[in-house]
């Protein structure tokens, strides 16, 4: 159970990588919670149940990909226009960026605006630890050149997650922060 404890956030981000990952968490997490409700209850009620929870994350599954249909435009990386090195021509914050997006087991950097904030995270770590719109826009812009160097390329339709391209590893190797 430990070892499940540990591994958890790394599970959650690849099921978060995909409609059917999040579908599978999300079935997963219901049938484990279900249990713990209705273990003791009675065969109609469990079968009830079961059934309410079924339904639910069908009615999720169908409605999350008919959104993904119906608007879903997957981010394409964008060829370098610039033939310059990439090594010298990054700013430190993108350097950093790429440094510590390497670092992680997934090479993957979630860049996530909430309410109170933003996180771009990567490696265990939020880089962004200063929330003013000055230091916010420094990380964009870091973000935002590895993107346009063909080092990361964006994952998904909603802008938040971020992999690392071969391109990216074979920059990072000759990196010095």
């Amino acid at each position: 159970m430990d070892k499940l404890t540990e591994q958890l956030p790394a599970i959650i981000s690849a099921a978060a990588q995909s409609y059917l990952g999040i579908l599978a968490l999300l079935s997963v997490a219901l049938s484990v919670l279900a249990y713990f409700f209705f273990a003791g209850a009675s065969e109609k009620v469990k079968v009830g149940i079961f059934v309410l929870l079924f339904m639910g994350v069908v009615g999720f599954g169908a409605a999350m990909f008919r959104a993904a249909a119906n608007g879903a435009e997957v981010a394409q990386p964008q060829p370098a226009t610039d033939t310059s090195d990439p090594v010298t021509s990054l700013s430190q914050e993108a350097k950093r960026l790429l440094k510590e997006a390497v670092s992680d087991p997934a090479g993957v950097v979630t860049f996530v605006h909430y309410g109170a904030g933003v996180e771009l995270q990567t490696n265990d770590k939020n880089l962004i630890t200063d929330q003013s719109r000055r230091a916010v826009a420094v990380w964009e812009s870091a973000l935002q050149e590895l993107l346009d160097d063909g080092l990361m390329v964006a994952r998904g339709s909603s802008g938040e997650i971020f992999e690392v391209t071969k391109k990216g590893y074979d920059v990072a190797a000759h990196l010095t922060l």
